[in-house]
């Protein structure tokens, strides 16, 4: 077995501020404590002496002070960088390559100060023990003042260690055990997908129908839209959640399941045509427990209990169906809260079918059981769910009915992740090796890169090792000045419809990234046209034009490729900032917002919520910090006059708002 030293940050790049960080820190005595102060934009360092290959964990406690946290190695390289809370825990770890004094800077914002704590928890080599150094990695989770977690592997079909941390409710003190029920969020969908199948197997359905012959009052958009396609993530209908924030809901704000009909009834037109393009898609799978309840004459949650998870002794496992529904034994999902400490979510309503289902890790083990050995659906089933979408252009989607799939080493990976408001999980299968990883939490901020990373400490000598990553000759300092003041500007970074502004500057020869609402955190360059901010596994390569201009580019994290642009900034006269403001009003979610001008830019507003600046992309396109206003476009008429503009962010696409 092999162990890694690799800490997996999160795979979304507006958030490189905090990657790799868990939510507070690891349990037991600190090794070392240091109270402080600071001044606004005033910083303190905290030395540590250490030996090659060990493992660091602490945490500063923002008593009145939002500040940031910075690691760098004996060579000033920086191996680490938090900024997440603004009061509370922040917690960072990190593994030692050499030896030496690595320095651990804590920076105050330059419009905050006051009174923190410096703390480390655990200073101790890299276990190499798969055990050991599975609870070194679940230490910011560990102890009984925060939400915790659990983990669980499965060899060769036995389940062979369980590993459990923190707490499962903190208003009673119940920490995380085994036997903890828990919200696996997506995880779920792979359960409605088998729900289908089995009637299909039953000879009531086909996936292959038109969905309108199950839900007939859903429109007609001039294709038939299947059962399959919807499983698959391949309708084209728009994402209930993320059309929802643009509404001005939250994730744990009530409504109905048959809500889902209502969205795909109000959507003028498809956002592509089905089987052209992979979106991931909650609409669909929410509509799919509607057809299953209409079909079956039984309740979604009735349904699922005797046809999907009693069959294969998952006695434990539930439907949630309704917002406050009780679950005895389940753990409560949290979040951090901004003042310290935590405060207690509800889950996604009407999420059954999307997510929903509440478990253990023993009734996962059981379902991965199945795969293998399938008593349920029989192994047509199981190869229909393992079997890739493949797009009309022919490109394949790697996923299947319900289920992630892709590899892992050189081995066939069966996955899904799962988030609800606060719970997260992951559920990882090798089929080859017939063993998997299944994690649980019920903090936001739980890190579920750490799915592949346990499968990797548990089974690499049966996996190909990891590729390295190749060290430039002169990492630092080998892009000339000249090239560096080429790539300072302000960027756009796109992907499935989400733009991220971002902004490249240079300051004393050092290169600086950033985004919109967050602080510049340093980057590395790596080459004369690369550079890397290693602490968040994030890279950029600039691209120049033969004219030696430099106006495109890419950027990649965790897997995830984003093209990268100039961004076309103007300068907005007030005659041209007028122009933008009014009232608009949508339609299709029949709620209105109104764009005005102040402090010499544009702001948002919308009913119950904050007022959003917007800030410049390029043209008539603007960016708010929020998600669920990424990318606002203005529409134009003939004459130039303003119409309207649309939103988007990423799996909804252009949701119209009209000048009223």
């Amino acid at each position: 077995m092999r162990s890694t030293a690799v800490c997996v940050p999160p795979i979304l790049l507006i958030a490189l501020g905090a990657a790799c960080t868990g939510p507070d820190s690891g349990a037991g005595r600190p090794v070392s404590s240091t109270a402080g102060s600071l001044v606004p934009g005033g910083s303190a360092t905290h030395t540590l002496d250490l030996g090659a290959g060990m493992f660091v964990h602490g945490e500063v406690d923002q008593q009145s002070v939002d500040v940031a946290v910075t690691v760098t190695d004996p060579s000033g390289e920086t191996v680490r960088e938090v900024d997440g809370r603004t009061r509370g825990l922040e917690s960072f770890n990190f593994e030692t390559e050499a030896a030496g004094t690595y320095v651990v800077t804590v920076a105050a914002d330059d419009d905050d100060a006051g009174e923190y704590e410096f703390r480390v928890i655990r200073s101790e080599p890299v276990a190499t023990d798969p055990v050991e150094r599975l609870d070194q990695l679940m230490s910011p989770w560990d102890g009984d003042d925060r939400a915790g977690a659990i983990a669980a592997v499965v060899d060769n079909g036995e389940l062979v260690h369980v590993h459990s941390v923190g707490m499962a409710n903190l208003s009673h003190g119940v920490p995380w055990q085994r036997g903890t029920i828990s919200n696996i969020g997506s995880v779920s969908k792979q359960f409605t997908a088998m729900g289908l199948l089995v009637l299909e197997g039953r000879g009531e359905i086909s996936l292959d129908d038109d969905i309108r012959e199950y839900i007939p009052e859903l429109p007609d958009f001039g294709e038939p839209i299947t059962p399959r396609q919807l499983l698959n993530h391949t309708s084209g209908y728009r994402e209930i959640y993320n059309l929802m924030r643009i509404d001005g809901f939250g994730g744990e704000d009530t409504f109905t399941r048959e809500h889902a009909i209502t969205v795909v009834q109000r959507q003028p037109e498809l956002q592509n045509r089905p089987h052209t393009e992979w979106n991931y898609n909650n609409t669909g799978f929410i509509l799919l427990s509607l057809l299953v309840e209409r079909v079956s004459g039984q309740s979604f949650a009735d349904y699922m209990r005797e046809s999907v998870f009693e069959p294969v002794g998952m006695t434990d496992t539930r439907m949630k169906m309704v917002q406050g529904e009780l679950i005895p034994g389940s753990a409560q999902g949290y979040t951090p809260a901004e003042g310290g400490g935590y405060r207690t979510t509800r889950d996604l309503p009407a999420s059954a079918g999307a997510g929903g289902v509440y478990t253990t890790v023993d009734d996962l083990h059981r379902w991965l059981l199945n795969f293998p050995d399938p008593a349920l659906g029989g192994p047509a089933a199981i190869e229909a769910m393992t079997t890739t979408a493949v797009l009309e252009s022919g490109d394949s989607t790697g996923y299947g009915l319900g289920l992630g799939l892709g590899e892992l080493g050189g081995r066939t990976l069966y996955s899904h992740t799962g988030g609800d408001v606060s719970h997260r999980a992951y559920l990882g299968y090798l089929p080859a090796l017939e063993s998997g990883v299944i994690l649980m939490s019920n903090h936001a901020a739980f890190n579920l890169g750490l799915g592949p990373q346990v499968a990797r400490l548990f089974f690499g000598d049966e996996l190909e090792p990891e590729e390295e990553e190749p060290v430039a000759a002169e990492a630092e300092g080998t892009m000339s000045d000249e090239r560096k003041q080429a790539i300072a500007g302000d960027w756009v970074l796109e992907t499935q419809g989400l733009t991220i502004p971002m902004t490249v500057s240079v300051d004393d020869g050092d290169v600086y990234i950033e985004f919109t609402g967050q602080d510049r955190t340093a980057a590395q360059t790596t080459s004369d046209s690369t550079v890397t901010i290693a602490a968040a596994d994030a890279n950029f390569t600039f691209r120049t034009e033969p004219d030696g201009s430099v106006t495109s580019g890419v950027a990649t994290q965790g897997g995830i490729e984003l093209t990268m642009r100039r961004a076309e900034r103007t300068t907005l006269t007030a005659a041209d900032l007028q122009g933008y403001a009014g009232r608009y009003f949508s339609e299709e979610l029949e709620a209105t917002m109104h764009i005005a001008v102040e402090d010499g830019g544009l702001v948002l507003h919308q009913l119950g919520q904050s007022p959003q600046p917007l800030s410049p992309v390029g043209g008539d396109s603007f960016s708010a910090e929020v998600f669920h206003l990424n990318e606002v476009t203005f529409e134009r008429a003939a004459n130039g006059r303003v119409t309207g503009f649309t939103v988007s962010n990423g799996r909804t696409r252009g949701v119209l708002f009209e000048k009223m």
